[in-house]
């Protein structure tokens, strides 16, 4: 990233990344933990899963890999955040999970077991 010059530039910066979010609330948004312990539990297998498919889907979308959650007993995590929704957490997600969650989840709004309640 360029080094901000002046406040001029930084007020430039901020607009535009407020335009990219607005944007990107309007998108299928995707979040796989990629912390030690995640990719340990085969996340990166996961992400790679989503990178494949998800093009495949008739949705917008946007895949982020994370830090940690706090949930290494439930590694893989995948947080997936539908248009006008809130956030879900499903654990223990390999591939096959994930094809559920594309195939479910995200086309149908339908939930799939494996979701991680809040406290």
């Amino acid at each position: 990233m360029k080094q901000l010059k002046n406040f001029g530039e930084f007020e430039s910066l901020r607009q535009e990344l407020k335009v990219k979010e607005a944007e990107n609330e309007k998108k299928v948004r995707i979040y796989i933990a990629m912390a030690t312990c995640s990719i340990a539990s085969g996340s990166a297998k996961v992400l790679e899963y989503f990178k494949e498919e998800m093009p495949k889907q008739p949705v917008e979308f946007v895949i982020k890999p994370t830090g940690c959650l706090g949930l290494c007993h439930s590694e893989p995590t995948v947080e997936v955040v539908l248009p006008g929704s809130g956030p879900v957490v499903f654990g223990k997600v390999d591939t096959k999970r994930a094809k559920l969650i594309i195939d479910e989840y995200i086309k149908n709004g339908k939930l799939i077991d494996g979701v991680i309640e809040e406290n």
